[in-house]
């Protein structure tokens, strides 16, 4: 690996890092309650799943982009810009 993809590899592992880890336990949480919820109004099991699944996925899109957003700014579009600057 050169010096210039340690930043893209830096980025993608942050990125990888937080969008599996924090979108999977947001998406367990959000899971959770809304388990809790149809099974305590008497939603059977496999639509239980069938929702949860879906919704859990729906939680973690969000967490996905902002941890890519934040990854390629600060480790990608920062140096370049600041870069540029300093030549210009």
């Amino acid at each position: 690996m050169t010096q210039k993809e340690i930043p893209y590899a830096k980025s993608w592992l942050l990125f990888f890092l937080i969008a599996s880890v924090g979108g999977g336990i947001l998406g367990a949480l959000a899971g959770a309650i809304i388990g809790g919820i149809l099974g305590a109004i008497g939603v059977p099991l496999v639509k239980i799943g069938v929702v949860t699944g879906i919704f859990g996925f729906a939680v973690g899109i969000p967490i996905s982009f902002l941890a890519f957003k934040w990854s390629v700014g600060k480790y990608i579009v920062t140096p370049i810009v600041k870069a540029t600057q300093k030549s210009a």
